[in-house]
């Protein structure tokens, strides 16, 4: 088997999100016409060293994330036994930095041109991820109950990021007036363009737009004084610390807690 195919098959028998799989195949893609038996550490190391800048294509970071693709398929090509061994890839990106440049984080007014679009004031309120809000089944809107919530579960148009990231998220009230105007996109990608479209709008530097506003959300929960376990709850984190991991929040308070937000 190629490394072009063991895409398509561990596709086929486990689905995985769309942005999951495109990452796979800009990973292979030096590689994709190789035999998968063919592929050893050697091959790995031949991997990074014409892969990494200045003599190959790629930054310290993009590399580190390609590898991490890699290693990724690997396991799930060991896991449905199409590939024999220990994963090759492993420790391959040892010593490779992975340099993130927080984004800047603006108040509520800096995104006046974006206060009645339902895809802003939804991520605001919920620190979601791009595809959980832009990719909502409107079904998955549950307005007839005591607490109205986002439902955020794997759907067929895409899925989470992880089982972790399966949750109610309660609905702020400032996100009720938009409800009626929400539409699911129906792209492959939900909410990219959306997403490309508000950093230019803005202004905004490279790599800041949808994801930005997570880290947002993130650092207002901070200011307000809400939990870390909380703050794992709302974003669909695994839980940080043990402890975290003991007992249950209701949906109660994950509401009473939101509305401490502005």
């Amino acid at each position: 088997m190629k490394v072009s195919e063991l895409a398509e098959v561990c596709l086929s028998i486990q689905p995985v999100r769309e942005s999951t799989y495109i990452s796979w195949l800009k990973a292979i893609k030096p590689i994709a016409d190789l035999n998968i038996v063919d592929i050893t550490k050697a091959t790995a190391l031949q991997y990074r060293t014409s892969q990494l800048k200045p003599r190959g294509p790629l930054k310290q970071n993009t590399l580190k994330m390609r590898i991490a693709s890699l290693k990724g398929l690997w396991n799930k090509g060991i896991d449905f036994e199409l590939i024999d061994g220990p994963n090759v890839w492993d420790k391959s990106d040892r010593g490779l930095k992975q340099l993130r440049r927080d984004p800047d984080l603006h108040p509520w007014e800096f995104y006046s041109r974006y206060h009645n679009d339902p895809y802003f004031v939804f991520f605001w309120y919920t620190g979601a991820r791009r595809s959980e809000i832009c990719g909502l089944d409107p079904k998955n809107i549950v307005m007839n109950t005591e607490i109205p919530y986002f439902n955020f579960v794997h759907q067929k148009n895409r899925l989470l990021k992880n089982d972790e990231s399966i949750r109610r998220m309660p609905i702020h009230p400032a996100c009720f007036p938009l409800i009626k105007d929400f539409r699911m996109s129906k792209a492959k990608d939900p909410g990219r363009s959306w997403s490309q479209r508000f950093n230019l709008n803005l202004g905004l530097p490279t790599g800041d737009a949808a994801h930005s506003l997570r880290h947002s959300f993130t650092s207002r929960c901070e200011e307000a004084g809400i939990s870390e376990r909380v703050q794992d709850l709302f974003e669909g984190h695994a839980p940080r610390s043990m402890t975290s991991r003991y007992g249950r929040v209701t949906l109660e308070t994950l509401s009473r807690e939101l509305q401490k937000l502005r």
